[in-house]
């Protein structure tokens, strides 16, 4: 299985900043737990709107730009549709 978009932006953001997968989880809105079945599973179906503003928020990206990644992981877009402008 590939890693989730979602999980990738976390990732990154992880480098980035040096911050923790505990800490970043509790930023977010999320617990440890969840974002390890996001890892491990991937995405069962679209987190809430207030997770997904969390996780903008936190990483310093735009809210369409998460939205559009959890969209394509929980399959609802694919690579032939974009709603950023941004490629996939």
């Amino acid at each position: 299985m590939e890693t989730p978009r979602l999980v990738e932006l976390i990732d990154a953001h992880k480098r980035a900043y040096g911050v923790g997968e505990s800490e970043l989880a509790r930023r977010i809105g999320i617990t440890r737990q969840n974002l390890h079945l996001w890892r491990t599973r991937g995405l069962r179906g679209l987190p809430a709107r207030t997770t997904l503003d969390g996780m903008a928020t936190e990483l310093h990206l735009p809210y369409i730009r998460v939205l559009e990644a959890a969209l394509r992981d929980v399959g609802y877009l694919d690579d032939t549709d974009g709603l950023s402008g941004v490629p996939a």
